[in-house]
């Protein structure tokens, strides 16, 4: 694994954990068990980048102390916490317990705003890429549930040139005034 690699592992890392924090929050709002057995199949990447890294860690020190290793270890340890953390939340959701009421409150409450908008048949949204309809807006799309056929797909932190379809249900994280915008660019309507 070369220094790139151990960057790239890294990049990864940190965003599956926050991908993992965002889904976590977001089972409990909707009280979502897909959405919770999602954190936990993502716990087992983040297991098997820290193998990964410690490997070439471990390797590339060859029994040697080096400071900027140990800087590396104690991130990799501290995002595998973060990590660690959302899975126990999403376990709450998948074990069926019943939450405080101040939980779904706090986050409400908090900067940012975990919402859902559905896609109607006739929406200006349909078969555009997230490219295409996020260029100046700043959220973050964590989900999409698709419909096929007779059953419901999760699509997970969706890539750029994922389209979106009618009827897709899509959960967004980020600040109130841009989730409301675009929710609006989502819901509008197609006259054609």
């Amino acid at each position: 694994m070369s220094n790139k690699n151990v960057k790239t592992s890294l990049e990864e890392l940190k965003d599956t954990s926050a991908l993992m924090l965002d889904l976590a929050y977001s089972s409990i709002f909707f009280n979502n068990k897909e959405i919770a057995e999602e954190v936990i199949l993502l716990y087992k990447k983040i297991e098997n980048l820290e193998e990964d890294l410690y490997m070439h860690l471990f390797s590339a020190s060859r029994g040697i102390y080096n400071s900027k290793l140990i800087s590396l270890i104690d991130i990799v340890e501290s995002t595998k916490s973060i990590a660690n953390a959302a899975r126990n939340l999403a376990n709450l959701v998948i074990e069926g317990r019943e939450l405080h009421p101040v939980i779904k409150e706090a986050i409400k409450e908090s900067d940012e705003l975990i919402s859902r908008v559905i896609i109607s048949e006739n929406s200006q949204a349909i078969n555009k890429t997230l490219r295409e309809l996020g260029e100046n807006l700043v959220v973050n799309m964590i989900a999409i549930r698709r419909k096929k056929e007779k059953e419901y797909k999760w699509i997970f932190d969706p890539k750029i040139d994922t389209k979106i379809s009618a009827g897709d249900t899509i959960i967004i994280v980020g600040h109130e005034n841009a989730c409301n915008a675009f929710k609006k660019l989502l819901q509008q309507i197609d006259d054609q």
